[in-house]
């Protein structure tokens, strides 16, 4: 069990610290192409279409080829996206590159969950599976981290074009070194299942129906819409409204990532001895607090306080996927694992499709970059008091 979590960690925390390059570098980047910062909220929209599209046919990949060599193409596609991006500095292909670039990470990231929760399923035993997942969901801030610590770094050294080839290295690095486990993880494929076989249709299916699934795949959209709006657009909100320099900026995200962390394992200790639909409504509450405080961050705020108010989103909007995906296990039809994860998952990348595009697009009608934290606290708060009312299926 140790290794396959070992491995599922480095596979998910690559393909965060892929999808968290441009946003992160997203200042300089957009000085350099003469575009507007904002606009990082739409390509982590069109990543994430990348990411529900690839979603939603894994469970065939996973069945033919093995969760593992999935995981490994998922990495080489990671490297494909950041490797595009130092050509958007050519003449008439900076938004083209960018979204071409998007896309391909999508493919990335999207597989990641569906692949690592059938192996993690096959050997997590159920009394510890909340505290495994959620160890597992570590990887999402240890890639954020790892890139809010480095990138800005790598970017005054280098540029935002060298910072994004050293991820791609880094992704390709690690789709290498995980070769030698892929015959013992992959011991499960069968070399003739179908690849598609109504996938998509069977995955929503799943979710939809399942009366256990349907409330946390509704939700979990919610939730997502929120974390990628604190991933997508912390830096370039916290530099417009205070002042901060990009570094700064990236160190309190990367704080709020890191201590998000512990939060996860903190919330996967709580859902294995508590009902776990209670911890789930406890973090939606804690998404809209932080999102309403975030409203008023400014000038005169001291960076201990922006700090704080990172760490508030990192410890909820970032730190709840291991409970949920944890929940979907147990939810799911007996072998059903993958597909009702690629199922709940297809909602929540929608959400998180949604969530950027959909500040960025408030931001510009109303002339306030805070608006679109107010509509995700809004939304958050509800989805967070939906969980405290019973579900219709096996009790918590």
């Amino acid at each position: 069990m140790i290794k396959v979590l070992l491995a599922m960690v480095a596979c998910q925390a690559a393909a965060a610290l892929a999808a968290f390059t441009l946003p992160v570098v997203a200042p300089a980047a957009a000085r350099a192409l003469g575009l507007p910062a904002a606009l990082v909220g739409y390509y982590t929209t069109v990543m994430l279409v990348g990411a529900m599209l690839a979603t939603v046919v894994t469970a065939g990949f996973v069945r033919r080829y093995g969760a593992l060599r999935v995981s490994q193409a998922t990495l080489v596609f990671a490297a494909l996206g950041l490797g595009a991006l130092p050509f958007a500095h050519l003449p008439g292909l900076a938004l083209p590159v960018l979204l071409g670039g998007a896309v391909l990470i999508g493919f990335a990231y999207g597989p990641a969950n569906p692949a690592s929760s059938h192996l993690l399923a096959r050997v997590t035993p159920a009394p510890l599976r909340g505290r495994v997942f959620s160890v597992k969901q570590t990887s999402v801030p240890l890639g954020g981290a790892l890139g809010g610590f480095s990138l800005p770094f790598l970017e005054a050294r280098f540029g935002w074009q060298g910072a994004a080839l050293c991820a791609a290295g880094f992704c390709l690095l690690l789709a290498l070194a995980l070769q030698p486990w892929r015959r013992e993880m992959d011991n499960d494929r069968t070399a003739n299942a179908p690849l598609v076989n109504a996938g998509f249709v069977t995955a929503m299916k799943i979710a939809l129906t399942e009366p256990g699934l349907r409330r946390l795949a509704f939700a979990s959209g919610a939730f997502a819409a929120m974390q990628f709006c604190y991933v997508a657009l912390f830096v370039t909100f916290a530099v417009e409204r205070t002042g901060l320099t990009l570094q700064t900026a990236g160190t309190a995200l990367s704080a709020g990532l890191v201590v998000s962390i512990g939060a996860r394992m903190l919330w996967g200790w709580a859902a294995d001895r508590f009902a776990p639909r209670y911890v789930l409504a406890g973090l939606g509450l804690g998404m809209a607090a932080s999102a309403f405080a975030a409203t008023a961050l400014g000038p005169a705020w001291p960076y201990a306080a922006v700090v704080a108010l990172a760490i508030g989103f990192g410890s909820t909007g970032t730190a709840w996927q291991g409970v949920y995906l944890a929940e979907v296990a147990r939810n799911a039809p007996e072998g059903r694992v993958a597909e009702a994860t690629a199922g709940c998952m297809s909602f929540t990348f929608m959400g998180g499709l949604i969530g950027p595009g959909a500040a960025s697009a408030l931001a510009v009608l109303t002339g306030d970059n805070a608006a679109g934290f107010l509509f995700m606290g809004a939304v958050t708060f509800f989805f967070g008091a939906a969980f405290l009312w019973p579900g219709k299926k096996t009790p918590d």
